[in-house]
């Protein structure tokens, strides 16, 4: 038979094996496996089936998964658990002793009467079922066990359900059934950042932010018994509840007491040699192949070995140090489930696995020992070498300076200058601004630029006022810097300007006086016509600090201008994404709306580059969402990466994930009808951006949360959200545009609906000042919507501006408003399906109903009805409310009397009429309605009302 082995991984709930803390908890871990649990469940108990593997790491739930299964197939089949231990793995027949106990002593004392015994035993117990084998820990099984079993399967006698770490930790004689495809393997991957996300959610009771689940997901990864235990002690160490929601309060990973454990008994079972391996690898992130064999050779440590700063010297790995024939291959070779290899500069590398493991080893390894390490690698005369003098291992300027840093603060050494200087823009690139700032202000010395650093890392966590603090310094202190450091104070200062509130016309002068920089350094001699890498980056930095001005004031056509054809000679890779970023925006919001997305697709693919820095990746997601809303594809806004892979080195995801793209998508959700949806991603959101805020996105977040609540008539939660939502930093003129549009609609329930229709009648007319085309149609719709059908043509004309799939569904919606046509309705309503814009589609149905019903015309009610069908599934909600819409307000007043139980005459006396009135309306409304008793319309009240 052809062997079957494939990984099984459930796409709409978490795996996992071991319960998190409390019921809730438990029950989310428990309930994810449905999916799994019925796969090997159909697997074992199939007519012609030998058996199933699970196979996974090390508390990745196997176990847990295997007792699913066996309290399933216990129903109808004979089950029989094994456990095998590892101590006990070398007694023969210790896994089954507690069948052979219920052998007569004549059947023990060979393998083929114990094999006839066991088998006759087995038919007794299982009164007619099949049986089934469930072994679990079957790395451990005594080969004599693992003997009987296989003959047990073979003859058909049992099924067997197999839990492993991998195949070949298994018996052979189970490898070999597998290898015969007679067992089919189920690989249990880790658990991915949604799963960990609703895992975490019913463990603690309360949503969890995006960073929080990054927390836990580099805490655990993956693995659902490291993950029990981050979700156990993190709240004290790694996460907060805040304000009804877990938010993260620390980016490093937060090693458990499991996690520990584990890193402990791994380090205690390797050789001396192997352990200072584990620990340099730990600490540097990855090490060249040479250094590392060296290491691996045992390499004597001179007694002399220097403690202090690293060596400026050379690299020199020496490969000439004693090496100990086989010495060095096996200890490699024992390494090899903890490492792996790579490439760096044409060179091999090898680093650890797993990221949590090396913090793991970290935390274990004292300061004294991290000195040591470091004077052995980086030191001069720290190896001891025959051929000559000592030289260090490892070259200092080839180490990472974020983890080289953090390696020379663990042990307690000075750090130099440069080196934390390094560090700080380390940090910066990968998004760890808080370190960032730390790094760049360890020294106190006047080093501009330490103090540029400095500045760009406040500003990058949103701290305008502490950058502007330590831009203040005197103008004499920047006079022998380069030109580019002048230049990158004049821009750091504009963006200061931008947070702190500046005027317009300081920020022109600051670019302005930037330009004179740059005009002048061109015309030196040597550089006229031929300007070098380091001024063409001026120059890029310039331009785009002049396209992010405009985009702050809202003028997009300025945007256009400056990037739409621009020379980008010397641009590096982070001005090409945020160039690209800025003109995106600016076309999804004018009028070129289709070249707007085709640049957003190219921009998504080129944002999963390690090469782009985390801040430009996250301002060039909000930058695209414009287009993606557009194009009626908002969910999948700022969706820069799939997966979340994670770089050992530097602990951080590549991609996936995070308070970004949660933002995005959640207020696209409250923009395009799905209010629920965008409550559960934008609280948390929310909360995390309270504690910290870098984009200024914390009054757009509340506005959609605001909204999202009045959407779903819950005033008083609206309400709640929106001095938040009034109140922060200066943010850009669409950020303040779609915070106002928010407000208004949140406002609208409260409001009368023609000062809800005048507020959003007024943003339009500022958008359509500024040429916002895409944000006029935003506004437009509100005010249709919020009951001004006079403004339709209005909406009409701003819908005609705006390129794709939204701009034509608010087209087909305005000429069906105008027209009040119920086949218009009905095709706006699909326009507005594909466009993502749920509410506006449901909307558009409704209206399609009641203009069909009005109408009397059977045919078109029909035809409405089953196009709604398709989308909405039951349309009774819609006719129902439809067909209330008919009634006059006398008719509804009383229609909802009858609905309270009220009989006539107290209906008329609390209106005001006669009893004989009352029938009046009532018979109005019995036919307007086709029912014919009260409790019919009662029925009828409710439901509509909804």
């Amino acid at each position: 038979m052809e062997s079957r082995t494939h990984a099984f991984v459930s796409t709409d709930s978490p795996l996992s094996g071991t319960p998190a803390a409390g019921s809730q908890g438990e029950q989310a871990f428990f309930a994810a496996r449905t999916d799994l649990v019925d796969a090997v469940l159909r697997r074992i108990t199939a007519p012609d089936g030998i058996g199933a593997v699970l196979l996974g790491e090390e508390g990745s739930g196997k176990t847990a998964v295997l007792r699913a299964v066996a309290h399933r197939a216990s129903r109808t089949h004979h089950m029989v658990r094994i456990w095998a231990s590892k101590r006990a793995s070398t007694e023969p027949y210790r896994a089954i002793a507690f069948l052979l106990a219920e052998l007569e002593s004549e059947d023990t004392q060979h393998p083929l009467t114990i094999i006839r015994g066991v088998r006759a035993l087995l038919e007794e117990q299982a009164e007619g079922r099949p049986v089934i084998l469930a072994i679990d820990n079957a790395a451990h099984l005594d080969a004599e066990s693992a003997m009987v079993i296989s003959r047990l399967v073979i003859a058909g006698t049992a099924s067997v359900l197999i839990a492993a770490e991998s195949l070949r930790t298994m018996n052979t004689s189970f490898s070999d059934l597998w290898r015969d495809g007679d067992l089919e393997c189920f690989d249990l991957p880790g658990l991915t950042r949604p799963q960990i996300r609703t895992i975490a959610a019913a463990a603690l009771g309360a949503p969890v932010s995006a960073e929080a689940v990054e927390l836990l997901e580099l805490s655990s990864e993956g693995n659902a018994r490291y993950l029990s235990a981050a979700l156990e002690e993190m709240p004290h160490q790694g996460i907060t509840l805040q304000g009804g929601a877990w938010v993260a309060t620390s980016d490093r990973i937060v090693v458990s007491s499991a996690v520990m454990n584990s890193a402990r008994s791994t380090l205690g079972a390797l050789h001396e040699c192997e352990q200072r391996i584990v620990r340099a690898l730990a600490f540097a992130g990855s090490l060249p192949t040479l250094a590392v064999r060296q290491l691996a050779s045992g390499p004597d440590v001179a007694t002399d070995a220097p403690t202090g700063a690293p060596s400026d010297g050379p690299s020199d790995a020496s490969s000439s140090a004693a090496l100990r024939p086989g010495a060095e291959a096996a200890h490699l070779d024992a390494l090899q489930p903890l490492i792996e290899t790579g490439t760096s500069g044409g060179a091999g590398t090898v680093s650890l696995r797993s990221a949590l493991f090396a913090a793991a080893v970290r935390e274990q390894t004292t300061a004294g020992e991290a000195a040591m390490l470091h004077a052995l690698l980086v030191g001069r005369s720290a190896v001891v070498d025959p051929a000559g003098p000592g030289r260090p291992v490892v070259d200092p300027a080839g180490l990472d300076p974020m983890l080289h840093a953090d390696w020379l603060l663990a042990a307690g050494l000075p750090i130099p200058a440069g080196l934390s200087l390094g560090a700080a823009r380390r940090c910066s690139f990968l998004g760890f601004h808080q370190r960032a700032l730390f790094w760049a202000s360890l020294h106190t010395d006047e080093d501009p630029e330490r103090r540029l650093v400095a500045a760009a890392a406040a500003l990058d966590l949103g701290h305008g006022n502490q950058a502007e603090a330590l831009l203040a310094h005197d103008p004499e202190t920047m006079a022998g810097t380069s030109v580019s450091s002048q230049i990158a104070l004049l821009l750091l200062r504009s963006r200061t300007s931008r947070l702190t509130g500046g005027l317009p016309a300081v920020r022109v002068a600051l670019l302005d006086d930037a330009e004179g920089h740059l005009a002048r350094a061109e015309r030196q001699p040597g550089t006229v016509g031929r300007p070098g890498r380091q001024l063409l980056e001026c120059r890029g930095h310039v331009t785009l600090e002049r396209a992010e001005d405009a985009a702050f004031t809202g003028d997009y056509a300025a945007v256009v201008r400056l990037l739409q054809g621009a020379d980008r000679t010397g641009w590096t890779p982070d001005h090409e994404t945020l160039g690209d970023g800025l003109l995106c925006e600016a076309l999804a919001l004018t009028d070129q709306q289709l070249a707007a997305a085709e640049l957003a697709l190219v921009l998504q693919g080129r944002l999963t580059a390690s090469t782009t820095s985390r801040r430009v990746l996250d301002v060039t997601r909000l930058r695209i969402a414009a287009a993606q809303y557009a194009a009626g594809s908002a969910d999948s806004a700022g969706s820069a990466a799939p997966g979340a892979a994670t770089d050992a080195r530097t602990s951080r995801p590549a991609g996936g994930h995070d308070t970004v793209q949660d933002f995005i998508t959640g207020v696209g959700a409250a923009l395009q009808g799905r209010p629920d949806r965008a409550r559960a991603l934008l609280l948390p959101v929310s909360r995390q951006l309270e504690l910290l805020d870098p984009h200024g996105l914390l009054p757009l977040a509340s506005a959609a949360l605001a909204y999202s609540h009045a959407a779903t008539g819950a005033g008083d939660a609206a309400i709640g959200h929106l001095p938040r939502a009034q109140a922060g930093r200066p943010t850009s003129w669409l950020a303040t545009a779609v915070v106002s549009h928010l407000c208004a609609v949140s406002a609208g329930p409260r409001d009368p609906r023609s000062e809800t229709a005048a507020r959003l009648r007024l943003l339009a007319q500022a958008a359509e000042t500024q040429g916002v085309s895409l944000l006029a149609m935003m506004h437009r719709l509100a005010e249709v919507r919020s009951g001004n059908t006079r403004a339709a043509g209005a909406l009409a004309a701003a819908a005609g501006r705006v390129e794709g799939a939204y701009g034509a569904a608010c087209a087909l919606y305005a000429k069906a408003v105008g027209a009040s046509d119920a086949e218009l309705f009905a095709r706006a309503m699909e326009s507005a399906a594909l466009a993502g814009d749920r509410g506006l589609s449901r909307e558009c149905a409704a209206q399609a109903l009641q203009t069909a019903q009005l109408s009397g015309g059977r045919g078109v009610l029909r035809d409405v009805q089953r196009r709604a069908g398709r989308l909405f599934g039951d349309t009774t909600d819609m006719e129902l409310g439809a067909a209330l819409e008919r009634l006059t307000r006398r008719e509804r007043e009383v229609a909802q009397l009858v609905a309270a139980g009220e009989n006539n005459r107290a209906i008329g006396l609390t209106i005001g009429v006669t009893t004989r009135t009352v029938e009046g309306h009532l018979y109005q409304i019995f036919s307007k309605l086709h029912v014919s008793a009260r409790g019919e319309l009662a029925d009828l009240v409710q439901v509509g009302a909804r």
